[in-house]
C-alpha cells in the first residue's frame, strides 16, 4: 500500500459521522497513550459487525500500527460534510476505504471527492468519485 497526502471530502451519514469521530478519537489516544476508550456508537457498530470478538483488536487492526496518518475535520462551507485529511505521513487510499467500509458504509453511497495534495494548488485536479 502506497502512502498518499490526500483530502477526502464526505457526505456521511449521521451516524456515519459519530462513528468515524469516534474512530478518529481513537486513533488519536491509542497512537499517544498506547490504550484507548471506545465510543458507545463504534462500540456498539463493531460488536454487531464483529460479534464474539475482542473491539480493541478489530479496530486496531483496521488502523494498524503507530500514527493514523490521517485525521477528520468538518468542512464549515460544505454543509454536513466531513474530511479525511492525511498528515504528512499520508495513508494509503485503500487502508481509507477499508476504514469507510467498515466504519461508515453509508458515506460510501454519497458523493465524495478526492483531491491529491501535491497536485491541489493547481485547482484543476478534483477528482469526483461518484
Amino acid at each position: 500500500m502506497k502512502r498518499r497526502q490526500f483530502r477526502l471530502t464526505l457526505e456521511p451519514t449521521a451516524d456515519d459521522a459519530v462513528r468515524l469521530a469516534q474512530l478518529s478519537r481513537y486513533a488519536s489516544d491509542l497512537a499517544s497513550r498506547g490504550s484507548a476508550d471506545i465510543g458507545a456508537a463504534l462500540g456498539g457498530h463493531v460488536g454487531v459487525l464483529f460479534p464474539g470478538r475482542n473491539r480493541h483488536a478489530v479496530l486496531e487492526s483496521l488502523l494498524g500500527k503507530g500514527e493514523p496518518g490521517w485525521s477528520l475535520v468538518s468542512d464549515p462551507g460544505q454543509g454536513g460534510s466531513l474530511v479525511i485529511q492525511t498528515t504528512e505521513a499520508g495513508a494509503a487510499v485503500s487502508a481509507i476505504a477499508r476504514i469507510l467500509e467498515q466504519v461508515a458504509p453509508g458515506a460510501l453511497l454519497r458523493p465524495m471527492i478526492y483531491e491529491p495534495l501535491s497536485l491541489r494548488s493547481s485547482g484543476k485536479h478534483h477528482r469526483s468519485l461518484h
